[in-house]
């Protein structure tokens, strides 16, 4: 491509010094005639430019253009996908489908700002949860995780939409669980799992993901296998006995409060996960057991058991694996 146009620039500059020829003669005319030279020049190449095709000298673009939005799109590369999308957009401008999988594309390649870009202007032409949706969980990856205030406007349009989508509410109780509110959490991640059908890969993965961050200790760092804390070692500087009794201080702690509310899911969670966690199997097992008999609901009991699997512990009489998690 650039060999003919760097032809059809030549052939141009060639042109032009004809043309501007009787300029040059005048006084003060060489720096004329240069400038119109190289403007002639100019426009022919952007003239050839856009027509031609890389690689495929002649060919031109508007072929190429007609080939990929024909094409079957599982048949072509990801640049090519893109540009497919791109032709579609400049040709149909109000083309809602075509902009929201333009925005889905440039996000899952990491060029999350003018994923914004394209899908706000998808919804400015038409709301659609599954876009709004999108949009959320671009802004969430461009915070780095963190569902800002602007993500969780678009996850709550989205789920006024389509309450029965899964990832706006899934963000929506990352939102509260970022905010403290782990019930409120716990009710968003459940409604996902009553809704999603046994066996549906995406329950499994909720009710892990739910379990884990729900187990968390609200205050402090979050204790990996044998106790010590995940990626850090909080009690470096105590000997193993002092180490040992902080821990077992804070799990009394939380055994007090929880006497005093029963109903504090998350805080059954965390007890199981501190108990199993410092080595007392037992105890965890006794925990386990008690959280399954306060919390008879099928997404609390699917959390639970998720939880249960990820510490190792075996699943105590009456709280039967659920299905589609087995």
């Amino acid at each position: 491509m650039i060999v003919f146009a760097s032809l059809a620039a030549l052939i141009a500059v060639i042109a032009g010094l004809f043309i501007a020829r009787p300029l040059a003669r005048e006084k003060h005319g060489a720096p004329i005639a240069l400038v119109t030279t190289g403007a002639i020049a100019l426009a022919a190449f952007m003239i050839y430019f856009p027509g031609a095709e890389p690689g495929e000298p002649g060919q031109p673009h508007s072929a190429t253009v007609a080939r990929l939005i024909e094409a079957d799109p599982s048949t072509l590369t990801l640049e090519e996908q893109e540009e497919r999308l791109r032709a579609l957009v400049r040709r149909e401008p109000d083309n809602t489908q075509a902009l929201a999988m333009l925005g889905r594309l440039l996000a899952a390649t990491e060029r999350e700002l003018e994923a914004v870009s394209v899908l706000e202007r998808a919804l400015r032409i038409e709301e659609s949860a599954r876009t709004l949706s999108d949009l959320g969980q671009t802004l969430v990856t461009l915070n780095e995780g963190e569902v800002t205030p602007a993500a969780s406007r678009a996850f709550e349009r989205a789920y006024e939409l389509d309450p029965a989508l899964p990832e706006p509410a899934f963000f929506l109780g990352l939102r509260a669980y970022q905010d403290g509110d782990r019930e409120a959490a716990a009710r968003y991640w459940g409604a996902i799992i009553a809704q999603l059908e046994p066996g549906d890969p995406f329950r499994g993965a909720i009710a892990a993901r739910a379990a884990d961050l729900l187990s968390r200790p609200s205050a402090g760092p979050a204790l990996g296998a044998g106790g010590e804390a995940a990626g850090e070692a909080p009690f470096a500087d105590l000997d193993p006995g002092e180490a040992e009794a902080m821990v077992a201080a804070m799990v009394d702690r939380l055994q007090a409060r929880l006497d005093e509310n029963p109903d504090d899911f998350s805080g059954w969670m965390t007890l199981v996960r501190a108990r199993a966690t410092s080595g007392q199997r037992e105890a965890a097992l006794a925990s386990l057991a008690q959280a399954q008999s306060n919390f008879d609901s099928e997404p609390r009991r699917v959390m639970l058991s998720a939880l249960a699997r990820a510490l190792g512990l075996v699943p105590v009489s009456g709280a039967q694996q659920d299905e589609e998690t087995r």
